[in-house]
């Protein structure tokens, strides 16, 4: 069971990374990664779609009023540069609860290990708090990028599913004693 409400991320940080909830003004930054075919391969978006853009925004400014949960933006501590977007999302899998490590670079920011830096953070949050018995990211199959940084995150692939449509792979980390 997930114990809701998630708490903030806010002023959570890394050797290289700080957390912060995103804004609707992110969509300033955020429009490079909506504008990568490579990066929304595995996204229902459309390449280059202003509202797109805003919707994926939008959808974490609502996540936080009803749960807590949603991604928030990466800035790099040395320069408040925004990378990419990070966080832990409630979702329903399977008819489950699932508290989910979702993570997407800007292109640019790609290869640096950055993903993998913010979703370790984003577990140990969440096992220190004891916010789940285990945590998932939900992948595409295809997407074997993404499938590296759960595999470095401690994960392993489990079940395949359908969430929202799309096949995905369960990654699953389990906490000690957890599910």
């Amino acid at each position: 069971m997930i114990r809701l409400p998630i708490p903030s991320l806010l002023g959570l940080r890394t050797e290289r990374l700080r957390f912060r909830p995103l804004t609707a003004a992110d969509t300033a930054w955020w429009m490079a990664y909506i504008s990568d075919s490579e990066a929304i391969r595995f996204m229902p978006f459309r390449q280059g779609n202003a509202e797109d853009c805003a919707l994926m925004i939008q959808r974490s400014l609502d996540r936080y009023a009803r749960d807590g949960s949603g991604l928030h933006a990466l800035e790099l501590l040395s320069t408040g540069e925004p990378v990419g977007q990070c966080g832990l999302l409630t979702q329903e899998v399977d008819g489950v609860q699932e508290l989910e490590i979702g993570y997407h670079l800007l292109p640019d920011c790609r290869g640096k290990g950055y993903a993998t830096e913010a979703a370790a953070a984003c577990r140990r949050f969440a096992e220190e708090r004891d916010l789940a018995p285990s945590v998932i990211s939900l992948i595409d199959p295809g997407n074997t990028k993404s499938q590296a940084v759960a595999l470095r995150n401690g994960m392993r692939p489990g079940k395949r599913t359908v969430h929202r449509g799309v096949e995905a792979i369960v990654f699953r980390s389990a906490r000690a004693g957890g599910a």
